[in-house]
C-alpha cells in the first residue's frame, strides 16, 4: 500500500483566470501570424513559440498551486509579467513590428518575473526550499540569457545556424529544466484538483482562439465565403473539447512523478495542434467549396487535427495507465487523420478541402463515442461516479 498526501482544494483565484487572458492572447496573436504564413518553417517555429507560452504559464501556475494565497506582492508581479510578454510577442512572433531587442527584453523581464515569484518562498516555505530554490535559480539563468539576446544586431535572423533561437532555445530551457523538477513535487505537495482545474482553463481558452480567428477572418466580409466549414469548425471545437473532459479528465491525473510530468508535458503538442487547427479552419473556410484553392488554403491539411487527436490519446492513456477502449478509438482517429493529410498533400491539391471536412466528421464521431462510453463507466461506477469515493487499498 502507497501513501498519498490528501490536500483541501483551492479556489482558482480571479488573477490566475486574468493571467489565462494574456498568455492566449499571445498564443492567438502567433495563430493568426500563422494562418497568413503557413508555411512549415514557421510552423516549427509557432510550436516553439507555444511551448515558450506553456513554459511560461507554468512557472506561475505551479507556483501559485505549490504556495497557495492572494498576496499584493504576487499580484503586482504578475502585472509586469504580463507587460513584458505582451512587449516580447510583438517583438518576436513575426517580422514586422517591434525590433527582436523588445522581444527578447520583455521574455527575459517575463521570466525574470517569474523567478521572484519563488523567491518568497525559498524564504518562508521550508519544506520546499529546495524545490523553489532551484526553480529560482533556473528561471534567473534563463532571464539572463534572454536579456543577452536584446544585443544581437539587427535585424536578428531565426535560422538553424543563427545565434538568435539556440539563445532564446537555451533561455527557456533552462526554466523548463527548473519546472521539470517542481512537477515531480507536486503529487506530495501540489493541489491535484486544482492542476486538473488549470490546465482544462488553458485547453478551453486555447480553443477559444479557434472562434477569435473565425471572426477575425469573416470581418469585413459581405458574405460568409464557405458556411460548411464555419459550422465544422463549431464541430470540431466542440468535439475537442468534450473529449478532453470525456476521455483525459476521467482518466485521472496519474501519481508517479515522472507518469505526471509526461503527462503535463503532453498538454503542449495538444495546444500546438489546437492552434494549427484554428489557423487551417480561418483560411479555408475563406474559399467556397468545391473550388479550386489559392495557395494559401492549399497548405492545409488534417495533420493539426492528428496532432490534436494524439495528445488525446497519450493524455488519455498516460492518465488512465493502460490502453483503454478511448485510446484505441483515438489512436484510430490519428491514422485515419494521417492518411487524409498524406492524401490530401500528394494527391489532390486542385481540389476542394474535402479531406479536412472529412476529418472534422471523424473527429466528431470520435467525440461522440467517447462520451458514450464516459457516461456508460460513470453508470458502472455507481455512487463513486456522483463523487463518493470508497476505501480501499492502492
Amino acid at each position: 500500500m502507497s501513501l498519498r498526501v490528501i490536500h483541501e482544494h483551492q479556489r482558482v483565484g480571479w488573477f490566475e483566470l486574468f493571467y489565462d487572458l494574456v498568455i492566449v492572447a499571445a498564443v492567438g496573436y502567433s495563430a493568426h501570424a500563422f494562418a497568413h504564413h503557413p508555411t512549415w518553417s514557421f510552423g516549427f517555429w509557432i510550436c516553439a513559440w507555444v511551448l515558450i507560452m506553456f513554459v511560461l504559464w507554468s512557472l506561475t501556475t505551479l507556483n501559485y498551486n505549490l504556495f497557495p494565497g492572494d498576496y499584493t506582492w504576487r499580484r503586482m508581479v504578475g502585472l509586469v509579467q504580463m507587460l513584458a510578454l505582451v512587449v516580447g510577442v510583438l517583438g518576436m512572433v513575426a517580422d514586422e513590428g517591434l525590433p527582436s531587442r523588445f522581444g527578447f527584453g520583455g521574455m527575459g523581464i517575463a521570466f525574470a518575473c517569474g523567478a521572484v515569484l519563488y523567491v518568497v518562498p525559498l524564504v518562508q516555505h521550508e519544506t520546499l526550499r529546495i524545490t523553489a530554490g532551484i526553480v529560482a535559480g533556473t528561471a534567473s539563468l534563463g532571464a539572463l540569457v534572454l536579456l543577452a539576446g536584446a544585443w544581437l544586431p539587427e535585424p536578428v535572423n531565426w535560422g538553424p545556424t543563427d545565434a538568435a533561437p539556440w539563445v532564446l532555445g537555451l533561455g527557456v530551457g533552462l526554466v523548463a529544466v527548473g519546472l521539470f523538477i517542481a512537477i515531480g513535487r507536486l503529487p506530495t505537495y501540489g493541489d491535484e484538483e486544482h492542476l486538473t482545474e488549470r490546465v482544462g482553463q488553458l485547453v478551453i481558452i486555447v480553443l477559444g482562439e479557434t472562434f477569435v480567428s473565425l471572426v477575425s477572418a469573416l470581418s469585413g466580409k459581405p458574405e460568409i465565403p464557405n458556411p460548411l466549414f464555419m459550422v465544422l469548425t463549431f464541430v470540431v471545437v466542440f468535439a475537442v473539447w468534450s473529449m478532453y473532459f470525456s476521455s483525459v479528465v476521467p482518466a485521472g491525473l496519474p501519481f508517479q512523478p515522472w507518469r505526471l510530468r509526461a503527462w503535463y508535458a503532453m498538454h503542449w503538442p495538444l495546444m500546438f495542434g489546437a492552434v494549427g487547427a484554428a489557423a487551417g479552419f480561418s483560411i479555408v473556410m475563406l474559399v467556397p467549396f468545391g473550388n479550386d484553392r489559392p495557395e494559401v488554403a492549399a497548405v492545409w491539411t488534417t495533420a493539426p487535427l492528428a496532432f490534436v487527436m494524439a495528445s488525446l490519446a497519450a493524455l488519455t492513456w498516460i492518465g488512465a495507465g493502460r490502453l483503454t477502449t478511448q485510446v484505441r478509438i483515438h489512436l484510430v482517429v490519428v491514422g485515419l487523420l494521417i492518411v487524409l493529410a498524406v492524401i490530401d498533400e500528394f494527391w489532390t491539391k486542385s481540389s476542394a478541402n474535402w479531406e479536412v471536412a472529412g476529418g472534422a466528421l471523424i473527429v466528431a464521431v470520435d467525440a461522440f463515442v467517447s462520451r458514450m462510453l464516459d457516461v456508460a463507466h460513470r453508470r458502472s461506477r455507481g455512487p463513486a461516479a456522483d463523487g463518493v469515493e470508497t476505501a480501499g487499498e492502492d
